[in-house]
């Protein structure tokens, strides 16, 4: 795992995102270079991990970000540091 760990960092350093830090949805959209409404039916289909701060405020770990720069859709096979 310490080459993902190396990967994950390197991506982050690149792209200037902070590992653990809470990103609003468009912040997340223009790192993954997606619309924010294609970032928000990816969300409703449970494509995209996230977290719920109350019914309109939604939040990325920058980790999350990081891995669906990585992996894209299969995010869920790296099973280190993902939080739910």
């Amino acid at each position: 795992m310490d080459e993902l760990k190396q990967m994950r960092e390197g991506i982050a350093k690149e792209y200037g995102i902070a590992l653990f830090r809470a990103y609003s949805e468009p912040e997340a959209a223009f790192f993954l270079q997606r619309d924010v409404s294609t970032l928000k039916r990816m969300r409703r289909a449970g494509k995209v991990p996230y977290t719920a701060l109350g019914e309109r405020q939604i939040r990325y770990l920058g980790i999350h970000i990081v891995d669906l720069i990585l992996k894209g859709d299969k995010w869920r096979d790296i099973s280190d540091v993902n939080s739910a």
